[in-house]
This record gives structure tokens, C-alpha cells and sequence, in this order.
């Protein structure tokens, strides 16, 4: 299912850390389907799209390995089932001063383990992602994720057999493993 640009917008910052971005994010934040990943970490929408499906499907079940949705989603992202492996893999990483601000849509249904984003996601990620820029005092940078081996490399992706003609399906299966092996 093909579902377009995943909702998310990076960032940079030349006033603040990204500690004293995160902590005051953590206290503003609407709810914990906001959160912010390192600049490496986002590549494809279609890399977004499958850590969201897993991480929606887990909560849903009620059977997360991380205590809140945020962190279940960094965890796929890093593939692994270790959540403070993930934060050190996909979190914002001291002196980078850029990121990405990413909203996890709410599930509509959840038929045939099957989950589908609700239809106003992109209305509600539109409506709110400028607050937020505006109360931590950041500015955006409008580009889509990329796919970049280095990037990749820095998550935990194994350099033997890397290449950008099959980076996507590197990272999606990286997520996968995830899944299967918690």
C-alpha cells in the first residue's frame, strides 16, 4: 500500500543543543506520537512507513517491548529489541544541532493485523509541526528524507553487501529483523 510522504520535517538549530532541544520538546510535546530521531536516521518514506506498520500493529495488540509508541518506533528504526541500543543508534546525537521532527499517525482500524492510518494524519502533522518548530525555536529544513550508506551505517546497518541500488530494501529489512527476532 503506498501512502506517500511519511510526516515528518527536519530541523537544525544554531542556538541550542540538542539536549536542550529534546528536554524542552519532551515538556511541549502534544502527545508521545511526536518525537524527534537523529539526522541520519529517516531515509525513505517507505523505511518510515514499515517501522510505523510494525510498531502500530505491536501497540495495538498491546504487546510493545518499549513502554510508550516514541520509543517502539526508534527501536524499529534501529533494529534492534534493546530500547536504550535504539536511543544511542537513532536519537539526536550531541553537537549535530539538526534533526527530525516525525509524527506518528493514530491507526483508523485493525483488521487482519493489517493497520491503516487515519485519513486527517497529514491534516493533523500540517496543523501542528509549525507550533512546535515555533515554541523550540527552530528552523526547518525542507528536504525529504535521503537514502546515504553512511547514514545507514551509523544505525547499525552491516557495510558487507551495501549499496545504494539496494539500500531501501536494506533498511526495511533491517527493521524487520526487528520484529522477528523479539
Amino acid at each position: 500500500m503506498e501512502l506517500g510522504v511519511f510526516p515528518c520535517i527536519g530541523w537544525f538549530s544554531d542556538e541550542l543543543s540538542n539536549e536542550e532541544i529534546l528536554k524542552k520538546f519532551l515538556k511541549t510535546r502534544p502527545s508521545n506520537r511526536w518525537l524527534m530521531l537523529g539526522f541520519h536516521v529517516p531515509q525513505s518514506s517507505n523505511q518510515l512507513w514499515t517501522a510505523w506498520h510494525c510498531c502500530e500493529r505491536r501497540n495495538l495488540r498491546d504487546n510493545k517491548l518499549a513502554r510508550s509508541i516514541d520509543a517502539e518506533f526508534i527501536r524499529y528504526l534501529a533494529g534492534t529489541h534493546h530500547v536504550s541500543e535504539a536511543f544511542s543508534r537513532a536519537g539526536l546525537s550531541d553537537g549535530v544541532g539538526k534533526g527530525w521532527l516525525v509524527y506518528l499517525p493514530e491507526s483508523e482500524d485493525f483488521l487482519d493485523n493489517s493497520v491503516t492510518p487515519k485519513s486527517n494524519y497529514q491534516q493533523t502533522f500540517e496543523n501542528e509541526y509549525p507550533q512546535i518548530i515555533e515554541i523550540l525555536e527552530l528552523k526547518t529544513i525542507m528536504e525529504n528524507p535521503e537514502l546515504s550508506i553512511s547514514h545507514a551505517l551509523k544505525l547499525g546497518l552491516d557495510e558487507e553487501n551495501l549499496n545504494l541500488q539496494n539500500l531501501e530494501n536494506s533498511l526495511i529489512a533491517f527493521i524487520l529483523s526487528s520484529e522477528f527476532n523479539s
